[in-house]
């Protein structure tokens, strides 16, 4: 559990003593997880409109709406970054991810990237916790208001870290400047908040959640963890390279089990209170 006391207020926070992550309070919470017909139209022609690869069907994963029922938790309040990554090395209870280069040092405050879903789950391990399941995460970033974005409804480019002027793909949007090509600094978008506080639940990497990837369920389900096995696990909230119908907090992409990329990371959880 997080620290002890009397039960803590939505997005309340508390300090992990192990990478001094600051962790916000989720209350116990029922709520309409998914997408509708129309949320998923909408996507299709919104990513349409920035000329990427669109199919109704990858947006169709995001159905059918369904009552998830949540016990309270703690999530971190933004990505783990590469320096508290490096801490867990140190330890000896991570292991070094393929792609980290000789100036990680420097970039401390950038998410930890490059690394494997077990490499993502050891680490939430080593601090206490685990990874969020995919109903965790998208109740953190959406609320029981069922927010398009983390800040609301409406897509504004100033609030994240996606494929906007200065990123090198075509599907890049000309319309906003982010100020990075690639990686942002954890928590450089503070207007981006969920409604608990939580930061970077839109962009700057995916997320790498507990879940393999299946279709939803339609009935109601308390504490839902996803398909008992399966060959490739949920991502989360898009990333630098992503474009606007990306980073929808109901988007739902897979990665491969131990695939690691450049625009994936992960944060942690751990149970309430």
């Amino acid at each position: 559990a997080g620290r002890a006391g009397p039960q803590p207020s939505a997005g309340e926070s508390w300090d992990r003593p192990a990478d001094g992550m600051e962790m916000l309070f989720v209350p116990a919470a029922e709520f309409e997880m998914g997408s509708d017909d129309t949320e998923v139209e909408f996507a299709l022609q919104q990513c349409r409109a920035y000329g990427t690869n669109c199919s109704s069907s990858y947006f169709s994963g995001e159905k059918p709406v369904h009552t998830v029922v949540l016990d309270a938790f703690w999530i971190d309040r933004t990505e783990v970054t590469q320096g508290q990554y490096a801490l867990c090395i140190k330890t000896g209870n991570c292991a070094e991810p393929a792609c980290w280069g000789k100036d990680q040092e420097a970039a401390a405050d950038l998410p930890a990237v490059c690394v494997t879903w077990d490499q993502a789950a050891a680490y939430c391990g080593w601090v206490g916790g685990r990874l969020p399941t995919e109903a965790e995460w998208e109740y953190a970033a959406r609320g029981a208001a069922r927010r398009r974005y983390p800040w609301g409804d409406e897509f504004d480019g100033t609030r994240l870290n996606y494929c906007d002027a200065n990123c090198e793909l075509g599907k890049r949007d000309e319309a906003f400047d982010d100020g990075y090509a690639q990686l942002a600094p954890v928590g450089s978008y503070p207007k981006g908040a969920s409604w608990i506080g939580a930061l970077d639940m839109a962009g700057n990497v995916w997320e790498l959640v507990a879940d393999w990837y299946g279709l939803y369920a339609p009935d109601r389900q308390a504490n839902p963890s996803g398909p008992a096995s399966g060959g490739r696990r949920v991502a989360r909230g898009g990333s630098w390279h992503a474009s606007p119908d990306h980073v929808r907090s109901a988007l739902r992409t897979h990665v491969g089990a131990t695939q690691a990329g450049d625009h994936a990371g992960f944060r942690c959880v751990r149970p309430g209170p």
